[in-house]
C-alpha cells in the first residue's frame, strides 16, 4: 500500500483499531469512526495514552511498536477499516477489459461492486497486509491473485498525516539560545521557538505579538487579560526567558504562572507556530494533547475545549485528547463532531468502548469517581421539569444567542421533575433545615423555568411555585413562569404544521393543552401519543423552531433576552452582544 487516493476519504467512515500490544489483547480495541475531536476517557493506566501510540503508529509506524507486546503474546496488529473508493478499484479492474480469472465479460463490471464496500487491511511493520473484504471474491484463485493488488492499491487514510503530541507531564523551561524550532512533546523548546519568532527578522513576529495573544484572551477572558509576550535573558545572559505582559498586574516572568497557563500556551504553539514552521496545511495535522486540564479550573477549561473543538471544525485538523474531566462528557456527549471513548482495564487487558448512550457516560463518570456535588464547578444552572423542556431551552438560547451560549459550558441543566418541585428550595442551606434540597448548595447562579399550569386567564399560581420564585430572585437568580399553561404553548403554529405535513394550522391558544390541539387538528390520536412521547416530540420539532416563527409568541423575546443575559452575567460575558 502507501498509495494516495485521488479521491478524499472522510475519517468519519475510518475504523482504527489495534490487538495484542501493551495493555490490549487479542480482540481489536480501538476508534470505529475518527471525528474531529475525539475524547479518551479513563483510569490512569487504563490504556488512554497506547491509544494514541495506535494513532501515532498509524501516521507514520516505528519499528519499537512491533516490540511491545501483550503479555498474552501475539505480534502487534493495527487494523484499518475503511470504505473502497472507484478510483482504487478501476485500476485494478480496468473497463473493457475481459480474460483471466475474473468472470463475465468486464472486469469493470466484476469488480465495481466493491465501491463503498469495506476493507479490513493491517499495518505490519510499516507494510500492509490484506484481511478480509465483503462480499468475498468468487474462488481462492481469484483471492490469491486480487488481494493483494486491492491491498497495493488501497491508500493509509492516515498517511501524508503529521502527528504531533503534548504529553500529560509538561513545562515550559529557561532555555539556551539554539538555531532549533522543534517543539517537544514535553514542552522542551518553546521559549526558543518564541524567542526566535519574536526576534529572528525573516520569521513572522506578529504570529506571536497578534495571533497569539488574541487566541490566548480567547481563551482567558473574562479571567485574564494579556498585552504583550516577549522574551529575555537572565541576568547572566546564558539563558532566555519568556515574560508576559498583564492587565493590572504589569510584568510578570513564565516561571511565575501556574502550568495550566503553560499548558494553554503550548497547546497554541502546536495550533499555530509549528504549522508556519514546517509549512503545512492545518488539515495535514493530527493533534494529541494528553490531560489538557491538569491544573486548570473548571470555567477555563469549558473555554479551552470549546476553543479546541471550533479550530478542528474551522480547520479540518483531527484531535485527540485524553482526560480525567467529566467536563468533557457534559460538553461532547451529544456532539455531532466529536466522540467519547472509554477505556477501561479488569487487571488483564483493557478494553474500549464508544459511549453513545446515558448509561455508557454514567459507567465514565463512576469510573472517574465524580459526584453530583461536580455541579458546584458549572458557571449556572438551569432547573427545569424534565428532559424535553431541556430541549426547548437549549433551542432557544441557541437561536437567541447564535449559538454563543452552550449547555456545559456556560451553564448545565438540572431535571427537578414536576412532583419534587415542592421538595426544593433556594434559602441559605445553612439556615434552611425542613428537609427541602437546596438549590444553593448545588449552584448559586441558578435559574428555574416552571409551567404555570394555568387553564384559565386569572388563574393563581399555587404556593410552590411563588415560594420557589421569591427564594430564587432573592438571591439574584432568574426564574421564568410560563404565561401559557405549559412550556409547549410557546411552540409556533408553522412548526407543527411542517412537523404534521399541513399547509397551515391555527395558532395554539396560552390555555391549551398540546395533546388536544394536535388531536384536533391534525386528527387521529397523534396528541395522544406525543402526551406519552413528550421528548421524542420536542427532539422533532425543535430543528423547526425558528427566532422569526417563535419570537413574537406571548412573553418568550422577554423571557429569552433576561436569562441570557444572566447567563452572560454570570459567565463574565460583556452584555453588549446580547439581542435587544
Amino acid at each position: 500500500m502507501g498509495a494516495v487516493s485521488e479521491n478524499k476519504l472522510d475519517l468519519d467512515k475510518v475504523s482504527l483499531k489495534v490487538k495484542d500490544y501493551k495493555c490490549f489483547g487479542n480482540k481489536p480495541q480501538g476508534f470505529e469512526i475518527i471525528r474531529p475531536i475525539n475524547i479518551i476517557i479513563g483510569r490512569n493506566n487504563a490504556g488512554k495514552s497506547s491509544l494514541l501510540e495506535v494513532v501515532q503508529y498509524a501516521v507514520n509506524p516505528f519499528p519499537e511498536f512491533q516490540n511491545l507486546k501483550h503479555s498474552g503474546g501475539g505480534t502487534p496488529e493495527v487494523l484499518i477499516s475503511q470504505p473502497l473508493q472507484e478510483t482504487e478499484l478501476s485500476k485494478i479492474f480496468p473497463k473493457n477489459t475481459r480474460g483471466g480469472n475474473i468472470p463475465g465479460s468486464d472486469h469493470w463490471k466484476y469488480g465495481s461492486k466493491w465501491i463503498g464496500k469495506t476493507i479490513t487491511y493491517n499495518l505490519e511493520k510499516g507494510g500492509e497486509t490484506f484481511v478480509d473484504l465483503s462480499p468475498p471474491f468468487d474462488s481462492a484463485q481469484i483471492q490469491q491473485e486480487y488481494n493483494p493488488k486491492i491491498a497495493a492499491a488501497t491508500p493509509n487514510p492516515f498517511g501524508g498525516k503529521i502527528f504531533k503530541r503534548l504529553l500529560a507531564e509538561r513545562d515550559i523551561f529557561v532555555e539556551k539560545a539554539s538555531n532549533s524550532m522543534d517543539l517537544g512533546q514535553n514542552g522542551s523548546g518553546a521559549t526558543n521557538i518564541l524567542r526566535r519568532f519574536i526576534n529572528i527578522a525573516n520569521l513572522p513576529k506578529e504570529l506571536v505579538d497578534e495571533r497569539l495573544l488574541t487566541e490566548l484572551n480567547k481563551i482567558f477572558n473574562p479571567d485574564s487579560n494579556y498585552q504583550g509576550i516577549t522574551t529575555q535573558t537572565t541576568q547572566d545572559e546564558a539563558q532566555w526567558e519568556i515574560f508576559l505582559q498583564e492587565t493590572h498586574k504589569g510584568r510578570i516572568s513564565l516561571s511565575n504562572t501556574g502550568s495550566g497557563f503553560k499548558t494553554i500556551l503550548l497547546v497554541l504553539m502546536f495550533l499555530y507556530l509549528i504549522p508556519n514552521i514546517e509549512s503545512r496545511p492545518l488539515n495535514d495535522y493530527i493533534f494529541a494533547f494528553e490531560e489538557p486540564e491538569n491544573n486548570v479550573h473548571p470555567s477555563l477549561q469549558r473555554r479551552l475545549l470549546l476553543y479546541l473543538r471550533e479550530f478542528a471544525v474551522e480547520n479540518g485538523c483531527i484531535i485527540f485528547l485524553t482526560t480525567h474531566s467529566n467536563i468533557a462528557i457534559d460538553m461532547f456527549s451529544r456532539d455531532p463532531r466529536a466522540q467519547i471513548v472509554h477505556v477501561t482495564h479488569d487487571g488483564k487487558e483493557a478494553q474500549v468502548r464508544h459511549a453513545q448512550t446515558y448509561i455508557d457516560n454514567r459507567g465514565i463518570l463512576d469510573d472517574l469517581d465524580i459526584r453530583a456535588s461536580d455541579l458546584l464547578q458549572a458557571n449556572s444552572v438551569i432547573w427545569v421539569e424534565g428532559p424535553s423542556d431541556r430541549l426547548y431551552i437549549n433551542r432557544w438560547i441557541e437561536l437567541w444567542t447564535d449559538g454563543e451560549l452552550k449547555e456545559g459550558v456556560h451553564y448545565q441543566c438540572i431535571f427537578y421533575g414536576g412532583r419534587l418541585l415542592a421538595h426544593l428550595s433556594a434559602e441559605n442551606p445553612e439556615e434552611y433545615s425542613q428537609g427541602a434540597v437546596a438549590m444553593l448548595r448545588l449552584n448559586k447562579n441558578a435559574a428555574i423555568i416552571m409551567d404555570s399550569d394555568k387553564h384559565k386567564s386569572g388563574a393563581a399560581i399555587n404556593n410552590t411555585k411563588m415560594r420557589i420564585k421569591e427564594e430564587v430572585e432573592r438571591i439574584g437568580g432568574i426564574v421564568w413562569i410560563t404565561a401559557g399553561k405549559e412550556i409547549e404553548n410557546y411552540l409556533p403554529q408553522e412548526a407543527i404544521a411542517e412537523l404534521f405535513s399541513k399547509s397551515e394550522l391555527p395558532v395554539l391558544d396560552k390555555f391549551e393543552d398540546i395533546a388536544d390541539y394536535i388531536n384536533k387538528n391534525v386528527g387521529g390520536s397523534e396528541g395522544s401519543k406525543i402526551e406519552k412521547e413528550k421528548p421524542q416530540f420536542a427532539a422533532n420539532i425543535c430543528p423547526l423552531l425558528t427566532k422569526d416563527n417563535t419570537n413574537n409568541i406571548l412573553d418568550w423575546s422577554e423571557r429569552l433576552n433576561d436569562l441570557c443575559n444572566k447567563i452572560k452575567d454570570w459567565n463574565r460575558i460583556p452584555l453588549q452582544t446580547a439581542q435587544e
